[in-house]
């Protein structure tokens, strides 16, 4: 059995070779796994590097993420497709777990870890009090389960486990499939802009169980260009606009798998969360955008929402400040804050 491990690149240098590294100190037999670097540029230190460890560079520009990690499987032979991002790194026995797992565990399609945490170049701690990124590793701690599990994701008993450790299908750092599961999606995964950590789990509960393990095996880096983070208002902007890109992203997942597949709420509860988002994002943001939504399909994607992770406190709270911001007279938004304001 061969791993393909597939690490992309768009646009960011600095990181690449950490990643790469990661992967070559592997303790797995080197013949046993081999490596594919999607990149949309040329830099000649980081291609004198892949060259010296032997492995395939590929030059291929596109935005579409999906298009990046089509175009590394295709480059690849393995019956074990593994992805990272250049911004992370594995720790030295990862693919020793991956190929044990899918070598053991015939039912099992889909492979998924739990995180180790990079922030200035050290570890840093669950535990860390430092303001800046507390709240980003509570929140990913919360929604991920750290106990090894395996799911069936056609088991109805699956959804709700699924909505509370949606952490589970998330991370493409952190993910493995047989590629037998998506080799022939790949005219489908071409389309997707973004949301490729979506597309791997979807289409491979389609074919097998998920096997998640609580083995903090992937280093993952918080730093200020992470797709999904904002620490300040550029980061903001480029967050919301990768937001507005995922939704297309969402409805061409959804459509594409099985009613009874559970990973679809999953899919859809990011989509309600992404379009929420950005209705309650500030105007001159979604102009800039181009982003449009009436607040009565707000209101309706926020009842979708809470019929899926059934989160009463955040449907009341964010219910009210959806009505505010369909408010188009900023007199009276002012004048709502007073009486806000002046009734605490």
């Amino acid at each position: 059995m061969l791993i393909s491990v597939i690490i992309s690149a768009y646009n960011r240098k600095e990181f690449l070779k950490n990643a790469i590294r990661s992967v070559y100190t592997q303790l797995l037999d080197k013949g046993l796994y081999e490596v594919v670097i999607v990149k949309n540029f040329e830099d000649k230190d980081i291609d004198d590097y892949i060259a010296k460890l032997g492995y395939k560079n590929i030059i291929y520009d596109t935005p579409s993420y999906g298009e990046q990690v089509s175009v590394g499987i295709e480059e690849s032979k393995g019956e074990i497709l593994a992805f990272l991002e250049d911004d992370d790194e594995f720790k030295p026995n990862k693919l020793s777990k991956i190929y044990k797992v899918f070598s053991t565990q015939k039912e099992v399609s889909y492979f998924h870890d739990t995180r180790e945490y990079i922030y200035n170049d050290k570890i840093v701690d669950i535990n860390t009090k430092d303001h800046k990124i507390i709240w980003i590793i509570r929140y990913l701690e919360e929604i991920t389960p750290h106990e090894d599990v395996l799911i069936d994701p056609f088991d109805k008993r699956v959804g709700k486990f699924l909505i509370k450790y949606h952490g589970t299908v998330a991370t493409v750092s952190l993910m493995a499939v047989r590629r037998s599961c998506i080799e022939d999606k790949l005219a489908l995964l071409k389309q997707i802009n973004i949301n490729v950590e979506d597309f791997i789990p979807a289409f491979a509960a389609e074919y097998g169980k998920l096997f998640h393990t609580a083995d903090r095996l992937t280093r993952y880096r918080i730093h200020n260009e992470n797709s999904s983070k904002a620490f300040n208002e550029k980061d903001t902007e480029r967050t919301l606009f990768n937001l507005m890109r995922s939704i297309n992203d969402g409805k061409i997942i959804i459509n594409n798998i099985s009613p009874k597949n559970r990973i679809r709420s999953v899919i859809k509860m990011r989509l309600l969360s992404a379009k929420l988002t950005l209705y309650n994002s500030p105007e001159e943001i979604k102009k800039k955008l181009g982003y449009k939504q009436n607040v009565l399909s707000a209101i309706k994607d926020l009842s979708e929402l809470y019929l899926i992770n059934h989160d009463l406190h955040a449907y009341l709270s964010t219910l009210p400040y959806t009505i505010y911001n369909s408010i188009p007279s900023k007199r009276m938004k002012m004048l709502i804050k007073r009486i806000v304001k002046g009734a605490r």
